[in-house]
């Protein structure tokens, strides 16, 4: 299971783990950055290996002896040492090719909703040039498109919040007119569980939400949260672009990628070129239904994580009226029950 100490990547070894798999997991981090992911499986469930993404050998080291590979690595910012390319083609084609010459039964790839070779952002454009990789190496690979996701670590309204204190606005480029179906971390990892123990090979799930928001109603929706009164400004695109542009150059030449936030990714412009296209299901493509499962809904308990945000303390924030304290509301400060 590769990139099992991201985001998406512990809600899937969680899951997976209740299964009783035995499961090798290579990483690139300490044990300080890994010892969660011990606690989720019996003893000699999780197994560890210190690994380079770029070494053939460590590659086809790591999913020796594997029935089941998941790649779940991947990038939202490129750095020097981690272009985009490099993250989701060269390194897709490299699992998919080992799996294939060790005989491995299953390999599923996770994606991106909205990957696309037309799109404007080279993070979307990378991402279908990826897929074809890992198809033309892996022929019955199973692709996985989730559509941006957001849960307790998410880097969605987390990142929101964090700006609104940080920041005297919170840039919205083009008003924040793109719109998103987005989907609980946690409903993603129930889903590729289920890809795991499934008989059908060789399709491609689409994973979004039951609902579509615009990025100004997602951000409405963390200003209501975290009972700060809004404060947005629209930034057109091409302005955006062109303040974005020389922390980009220099981002480009470091090790590491340091971005600062706006409303959905970092401020860079292929992020603002990537807020030009709308990211929502096909429905032609399976999904959670085929699945079986049912998404939650974003409402309610499954954005409670953000009260640590208010001002005011875990039960007030600045800004809050007397709607806002209506029982069974998003911010009445008591338990919800609203949602899976």
């Amino acid at each position: 299971m590769f990139g099992s100490t991201g985001f998406l990547g512990r809600y899937v070894v969680s899951e997976v783990a209740q299964m009783g798999s035995r499961m090798m997991l290579p990483t690139r981090c300490d044990d300080a950055d890994r010892t969660h992911l011990k606690v989720m499986g019996d003893l000699g469930q999780m197994n560890f290996i210190d690994f380079d993404a770029r070494s053939p050998e460590d590659i086809a080291k790591a999913i020796k002896g594997s029935n089941v590979v998941i790649n779940m690595i991947g990038r939202e910012m490129e750095s020097s040492n981690f272009p985009f390319p490099l993250v989701h083609v060269d390194i897709a084609k490299a699992i998919a090719e080992a799996c294939a010459a060790e005989g491995v039964q299953k390999l599923i790839h996770v994606s991106a909703l909205g990957a696309s070779a037309s799109s404007k952002s080279r993070y979307y454009q990378t991402k279908a040039a990826g897929e074809e990789a890992v198809k033309a190496a892996f022929p019955t690979a199973s692709i996985v498109r989730p559509a941006v996701m957001y849960g307790w670590e998410d880097r969605l309204f987390n990142r929101m919040a964090q700006a609104s204190s940080a920041f005297p606005f919170l840039p919205l480029v083009d008003g924040g007119e793109t719109k998103y179906q987005p989907v609980h971390v946690h409903d993603v990892g129930i889903a590729i569980a289920a890809i795991v123990t499934s008989d059908k090979v060789g399709l491609t799930y689409e994973l979004a939400g039951p609902e579509s928001f615009s990025m100004k109603e997602l951000t409405d929706l963390c200003f209501s949260v975290i009972r700060e009164k809004p404060n947005t400004l629209n930034v057109p695109s091409q302005l955006a672009k062109m303040a974005a542009a020389p922390l980009d150059m220099v981002m480009r030449t470091l090790p590491v990628p340091v971005s600062l936030p706006i409303a959905h990714g970092s401020f860079t412009v292929d992020a603002v070129n990537a807020l030009e296209d709308d990211y929502l299901a096909s429905g032609k493509l399976p999904g959670f239904k085929e699945l079986e499962l049912e998404p939650r809904k974003l409402e309610g308990l499954n954005v409670d994580y953000l009260r640590s945000y208010r001002a005011g303390g875990y039960d007030f924030g600045t800004e809050h009226t007397e709607s806002d304290r209506k029982p069974g509301s998003a911010n009445d400060g008591t338990p919800h029950t609203t949602g899976n």
